[in-house]
């Protein structure tokens, strides 16, 4: 079952995809979570981030990110989920009922871990180049225009270059 999920289409090129992957499994590996990742014919890539010891295996409980990286046209799809996985039916149902204060810890876990979805996504983000901020421009000259022609004159100017009115 997945307690929180995050979905996000990034406007990007998906050949950004590989690099947000690396990115984001080599930072889940340096905190000390086991990372398993898959890649498709399409070049999509299936993340499995898990933490959990001996004992929350034996109970059939742990603690998982599941993040899938789609490539479209021009855009990425990012898709990330964490939540309890129940790894055996019986252990998890005896855990339900015979160590509920188990379960009571495994959902402190989660809470503590509720930001895993969006550091992933911020992880993918920022592979990809900021929008490039369009050039300033020399700002257009000031011109006023003459009350009594029309005429378009400079600043500084003293007479109207048309008519000869003093400005």
């Amino acid at each position: 079952m997945g307690a929180f999920n995050t979905h996000k289409v990034i406007t990007t090129d998906p050949d950004y995809i590989p690099a947000m992957a690396d990115k984001i499994i080599s930072h889940f590996k340096e905190k000390g979570y086991e990372v398993d990742s898959q890649v498709s014919d399409t070049g999509a890539y299936d993340i499995s981030v898990t933490k959990g010891g001996v004992f929350r295996v034996v109970l059939g409980l742990k603690t998982a990110l599941k993040i899938n990286i789609k490539p479209y046209v021009g855009k990425v799809s990012f898709d990330a989920g964490v939540g309890i996985f129940g790894q055996q039916l019986i252990p998890a149902v005896i855990t339900y009922f015979v160590a509920w204060p188990v379960i009571l810890t495994q959902i402190w876990g989660i809470i503590k871990q509720s930001r895993l979805d969006n550091i992933a996504l911020e992880l993918a983000e920022s592979v990809v180049p900021a929008a490039t901020a369009p050039a300033l421009s020399e700002p257009a000259p000031v011109f006023s225009f003459c009350s009594n022609c029309g005429t378009r004159f400079s600043p500084g100017m003293k007479y109207c270059v048309h008519c000869g009115v003093k400005l």
